[in-house]
């Protein structure tokens, strides 16, 4: 009879046990379903450094609440058509504070460089910059005056019309005379160029002077404008 007794109550102690873990497991999967949870945006795939966010790049998942990063973002919509101001790698939550919106200036000159663009700055005085009411976000024409070499003739052109102001700042420029340094400040305005708009604005900054024309947000249309000679000055507005 020994060994049914041992047989029976081992046979017990398997059914306490079996029932004890099936009671744990019961109670652990009533917790996990009673943790707060909420969606969170992560990376599926390493995104390099000054890249545009696809939604490919990103997956929503729902976490504990108690796993999400403070700055971590919930929505795909606050996330996708970003840039990605570092690196990062697959996994890892999007957090407010690794991306930028294109356009952004509170993130630097480079984020407000819209595509195809360039960063031009002109040195320009009180004059050039219309009285200093130019600011960043207004569209201007620039014009010119140039002097053909080996001639007398002057004409004022129309460099490039339509452009965005950037960024209107002073830069200090330090020139030797004399064996002493000498401090200059230089007043500059940076406009969004393409590289085409940018070489008649060099050339026309460096061998001549130019002026800025503030346009009126409403008026977006380009002109052909021939260049303006010297001597016709004298029937011009007639």
């Amino acid at each position: 009879m020994r060994p049914k007794l041992m047989i029976i109550f081992a046979v017990i102690l398997a059914l306490l046990a079996a029932g004890a873990s099936y009671l744990y497991l019961q109670d652990v999967v009533e917790q996990a379903d009673q943790t707060e949870k909420a969606e969170v945006v992560r990376a599926i795939k390493d995104i390099a450094a000054d890249t545009i966010i696809s939604r490919e790049m990103l997956e929503q998942e729902e976490v504990p609440v108690s796993s999400i990063h403070p700055q971590a973002l919930s929505s795909l919509d606050e996330v996708v058509g970003r840039i990605a101001r570092d690196p990062i790698i697959a996994g890892e939550q999007i957090l407010s504070s690794r991306i930028v919106t294109p356009g952004e200036t509170k993130e630097g000159l480079i984020y407000n460089i819209p595509p195809g663009k360039r960063a031009f700055t002109v040195a320009v005085d009180e004059v050039a910059a219309v009285g200093w009411h130019i600011q960043p976000g207004d569209h201007v024409d620039v014009l010119g005056t140039v002097e053909m070499p080996g001639t007398d003739d002057v004409y004022s052109v129309v460099v490039v019309q339509n452009v965005p102001i950037l960024a209107v700042g002073k830069e200090v420029q330090v020139t030797r005379g004399e064996g002493q340094e000498v401090k200059m400040e230089v007043k500059t305005v940076t406009l969004a160029v393409s590289l085409q708009e940018a070489q008649p604005l060099m050339l026309a900054s460096e061998e001549g002077s130019v002026r800025f024309a503030l346009r009126s947000p409403t008026d977006k249309e380009k002109q052909k404008i021939v260049p303006f000679e010297l001597k016709n000055i004298l029937s011009a507005g007639s």
